[in-house]
């Protein structure tokens, strides 16, 4: 058979692909772009997985749906519009950062809650934005044609696209509309490349947030864990200038007015039942091969994990013994135990469901494809791809490992700002500037008191000695060499230094001295991490340069195969996948129910574990025993539900709904057994934990009282 004619029979079957693509294409598994309902049949496969709505009403580029009540919560987070009065639903933990920031011992929202009895009541917000997805375009000749100079690398980095953004804008329908921005990223390892364009509301208010020990009970030992009782939940309002504009928070401001919401059941839900979540997926790499992932899981999640554990383990010693630390550190507590426990969660779900042999065996089955339909090039773009991911395991191991670790660190140096002042200090002497650069200078610095120093040079010495025994280098930006060395180090180069001393730094730039401060101990500390994270991160760039190149074509090349069927990577913008309500079975002899019921909360319990202690206005309420509506046909209230839809970071506070587009639940985690989703979707693993809508609404009826947000919700038995 001639070249010609079995290209032209491999066009043929493509093309056969895309028709049969309903059946190809995995019924549960996916974070779907919507721009590509069309493209890539979803309409057919929503319908036949129990979708009763019409999927226009889904997505719909001329029209009001679905994707207009959903939106980017706080830049990392869900949220969605439950009211016409910009009422929006989303996860406590997603409110939690700027909750924290709002809470003082006096007025502790964190900890204590919040609860508006009136809209004068709901508070502002401060850096807190909801962004909505006006429309999705694809650019992709546009993209190539503007980074026709540049390598896939680079043609694929965010700094770069975000260059062309305001072009792109110009030339839109959307140029004049207040708010307005436009994110541009790449799709299928650069294959394609789309325009978001995205209506930013700065003015949001809190209006419920319910105490942290009910809505995180359980905190970091049930997080990722099934089964769970939280109501991981929190309300806020969007506000709007009286045109319906984004604006800043003016107390003129008023609700914004929402055409389209999410309508809310009391049906509760059973086992087989229909669902589907929208919402801004952060991260997957589920095209990667058997070696990326293996390099993955070695130069990623170790040294997180392992650094992390240290981190951690510091920080919960010093909150249980003391309550202002258990409030102030409570945030990033709440966001490094999350980060460590998936990464370690990953390492453990990639060896227990044999993940890298699996994908090698796909690759075998790929390449025997390849060859077989004119990709010849395929064998050495895989053994490429394995020779790059083995040579720089080690190196994107450490500088993990070091940068992590040396992050979690309370000093605070201006390092740089205090060289160049000595550089350029007859200059400034000169010009009449040295006051105002030495009150910036000082003003930059974080100086501790004696007791955070203690508690600094504690944690910097766990992180040193973890740091020196698990590095996999030569390289190491310290002066000593052995874990027994760092405690006298550590010891020297806080009590020593000009830079951690207010007195000695105030005295110092003075009268400063170029040889004084070569000779500082922090100063070549923190200029020795510099140096040293610098070269890790150009030798890593040159890795990723020539990945890009060789992925892009790996990629294609899954995609031609598969028919276009596959959903591309999650990157933190809109997706939609479906699914059922499911029960969970991990492993031999063990069943999870799909549903549990407050009960469970008491039955876990334990006044000697601050995690697993109850609130008091919770328990009071609990056994009044008065759940009113809420209340299953046997009297309990639900508390939270799993399913198997694709989620993973990002989808926290996504809406969960049902066959008739109605809001069931909010999606806030994920389960243990399935932390290689982000690697692989894996359907008898892989649930979605939901708090019940029955659950989230009887909390703000009873135990917040804020009755008056009844008045435009739409509920429905």
């Amino acid at each position: 058979m001639t070249t010609k004619n079995i290209t032209a029979l491999r066009t043929l079957l493509i093309a056969l692909s895309l028709v049969m693509s309903p059946l190809l294409a995995r019924a549960d598994g996916g974070m779907w772009l919507l721009k590509l309902m069309e493209q890539q049949h979803l309409a057919d496969s929503l319908r036949a997985a129990g979708l009763e709505i019409d999927p226009s009403e889904v997505y719909n580029e001329n029209g009001a749906s679905l994707k207009d009540v959903v939106g980017l919560f706080g830049g990392g987070c869900t949220g969605e519009v439950v009211s016409a009065d910009g009422l929006i639903f989303t996860n406590n933990h997603c409110g939690f950062q700027f909750v924290h920031s709002m809470s003082t011992m006096e007025h502790n929202y964190l900890q204590e809650g919040f609860y508006a009895k009136s809209r004068a009541e709901e508070l502002p917000t401060p850096g807190l934005d909801f962004v909505f997805v006006r429309e999705i375009e694809d650019v992709t000749q546009q993209i190539i044609t503007l980074t026709a100079e540049y390598d896939e690398f680079t043609r694929q980095n965010e700094f770069l696209l975000g260059m062309f953004s305001s072009a792109i804008l110009e030339k839109s329908r959307w140029k004049d509309v207040p708010g307005m921005r436009v994110r541009v990223l790449p799709y299928f390892g650069g294959n394609q490349f789309y325009a978001f364009y995205e209506q930013v509301y700065s003015d949001v208010r809190l209006v419920v947030n319910i105490p942290q020990n009910f809505a995180q009970f359980g905190e970091n030992q049930d997080n990722w864990m099934w089964p769970r009782h939280n109501p991981d939940f929190a309300v806020f309002r969007i506000y709007a200038d009286r045109n319906g504009n984004p604006a800043d928070y003016d107390e003129n401001n008023v609700p914004l007015h929402c055409d389209k919401y999410l309508p809310i059941s009391l049906g509760g839900v059973k086992e087989g039942d229909f669902t589907m979540v929208m919402g801004f997926p952060g991260s997957t790499e589920r095209y990667l091969t058997a070696s990326e992932i293996e390099s993955h899981v070695n130069s990623l999640d170790r040294p997180i994990n392992t650094m992390g554990e240290v981190v951690l383990a510091h920080m919960k010693n010093l909150m249980d013994n003391d309550p202002e630390l258990n409030l102030s550190m409570a945030s990033d507590y709440f966001m490094i135990g999350n980060t460590v426990k998936n990464f370690g969660g990953e390492i453990e779900a990639v060896r227990k469901t044999k993940l890298i042999e699996r994908r090698r065996q796909k690759e075998t089955d790929f390449l025997a494809w390849a060859l077989q339909n004119g990709h010849t090039d395929m064998p050495q773009v895989l053994s490429q791809i394995d020779r790059l991911s083995r040579e720089y395991t080690d190196t994107i191991h450490d500088l993990y490992l070091a940068s992590f670790g040396i992050r979690q660190v309370a000093m605070n140096t201006p390092t740089t700002e205090v060289a160049e002042f000595v550089e350029n200090y007859k200059e400034l002497k000169k010009t009449g500037a040295l006051d105002s650069v030495t009150t910036e200078i000082m003003g930059d610095a974080t100086f501790l008191t004696p007791v955070e120093l203690e508690r600094d040079k504690t944690l910097m010495k766990q992180i040193l000695r973890t740091y020196l025994r698990h590095k996999r280098l030569q390289a190491n930006f310290l002066p000593i060499n052995e874990q027994n060395e760092v405690d006298a180090y550590v010891e020297r180069i806080y009590s020593q230094s000009v830079l951690t001393d207010s007195t000695r730094l105030s005295a110092f730039l003075k009268k400063p001295s170029q040889k004084v401060l070569d000779a500082d101990p922090w100063y070549q500390f923190r200029s020795g991490l510099q140096e040293y994270l610098m070269l890790l991160a150009g030798n890593i760039q040159a890795y990723y340069a020539a990945l890009a190149e060789l992925d892009k074509k790996y990629i294609a090349a899954q995609l031609e195969r598969n028919g276009w069927t596959t959903a591309p990577d999650a990157n933190m913008t809109l997706r939609m996948t479906y699914g059922h309500v499911r029960d969970l079975r991990p492993r031999d002899g063990v069943t999870y129910d799909y549903q549990t019921i407050i009960d469970g909360m008491f039955e876990k319990e334990n006044p000697a574990d601050p995690d697993y202690v109850i609130n008091e206005d919770v328990r009071r309420l609990y056994e009044a025993g008065n759940f009113g509506r809420y209340a299953r046909p046997d009297g309990k209230l639900p508390a939270c539900f799993i399913t198997d839809n694709d989620i993973t970071g990002g989808n926290s506070g996504s809406p969960v709904i049902n066959a008739r587009g109605e809001l069931i639940g909010l999606a806030f985690d994920g389960n243990i057994e399935s932390l290689s989703s982000d690697l692989e979707y894996n359907g008898n693993l892989q649930r979605c934990i939901t708090v019940d809508i029955r659950y989230v609404l009887w909390c703000i009826e009873y135990l917040a009282q804020s009755n008056y947000l009844f008045n435009e919700l739409e509920i429905r038995q």
